[in-house]
């Protein structure tokens, strides 16, 4: 009876060290995970702070775009009038981007 006893508490002391070793195991895999998890959102925050900025920056070309787009089309109707006609009329100043002092 003594030795089944004695056995008994082996094995339980056996399994107690291995449970605290595989917790412990476990603990270390959840704080680098935790780490990983961590390092990853602030990846993706700076990612998306740099896409808001980029999108910012192509609203801004688009919009540049759109303004040389309607004065080439201006341009173009001005010049297809100067053919017609075959005089070219003065540019008015709100025409210029830029207007020289």
């Amino acid at each position: 009876m003594a030795r089944v006893l004695i056995g008994a508490v082996a094995v339980a002391l056996i399994a107690a060290l291995a449970g605290y070793m595989i917790s412990n195991k476990h603990k270390a895999e959840r704080l680098a995970q935790d780490k990983r998890i961590a390092e990853l959102q602030q990846q993706l925050q700076g990612l998306q702070d740099q896409n808001e900025q980029l999108s910012a920056d192509l609203a801004k070309v688009q919009r540049e775009e759109e303004r040389l787009s309607a004065a080439n089309d201006a341009m173009a109707r001005t010049l297809a009038q100067a053919r017609l006609t075959g005089k070219v009329p003065p540019p008015s100043k709100s025409e210029l981007p830029y207007p020289p002092k």
